[in-house]
């Protein structure tokens, strides 16, 4: 049984360790009022791919080229900038609310920011093989608390004046930021 709470414990440490960027990011998403379920949806479906790419590298047992990983930073700066440019268009010229992130966004930032979850997923994976059901049912577990502390945050009175005032400058900034440092990786 201890062995079973070593990897629950390692599984937990290293999702911690591999995630706490998206807290921010969450925080932001709930803020801005994104619908839970895009937010929701878009964090499973980014991870999932984090965790495909991760057994991947593990069944070729090779790891995945650093180069490789620094592209997916073009994406969060791609939406960045896209979303900073939007804040100099004139008035009533969006079909949509610029608040609004779609669930493909949301993955694929998501996606983008796990550049460091899969240098040390896969690894992890291979040492603890036998128990890869144990730590994906961790992980499945530990998005969705993830997810809720962010919307916690999102909600949180004085989180959510801050983004109110200052919301449509941070999540353009953040993104280009977190684009920038996947890219310098």
């Amino acid at each position: 049984m201890s062995a079973i709470a070593a990897v629950v414990a390692a599984s937990v440490a290293t999702f911690a360790a591999t995630n706490i960027d998206d807290i921010l990011l969450l925080t932001l998403f709930f803020a801005r009022r994104v619908p839970t379920r895009n937010v929701v949806a878009g964090q499973y479906l980014g991870f999932l791919a984090i965790i495909l790419l991760s057994c991947v590298g593990l069944l070729l047992t090779l790891a995945i080229p650093h180069q490789w990983i620094r592209v997916l930073g073009l994406i969060p700066l791609g939406l960045g900038l896209k979303q900073f440019f939007r804040l100099f268009r004139p008035a009533g010229n969006e079909g949509l609310p610029k608040d609004r992130q779609g669930l493909v966004s949301i993955a694929l930032v998501t996606l983008s920011n796990g550049a460091d979850n899969v240098g040390v997923y896969v690894p992890f994976f291979s040492v603890n093989r036998s128990y890869l059901w144990l730590i994906l049912t961790s992980y499945v577990i530990l998005v969705a608390l993830w997810c809720m502390v962010g919307r916690w945050l999102g909600n949180h009175p004085i989180i959510l004046n801050t983004v109110n005032r200052v919301g449509h400058l941070l999540v353009p900034i953040a993104l280009i930021g977190l684009g920038v440092y996947i890219l310098m990786l």
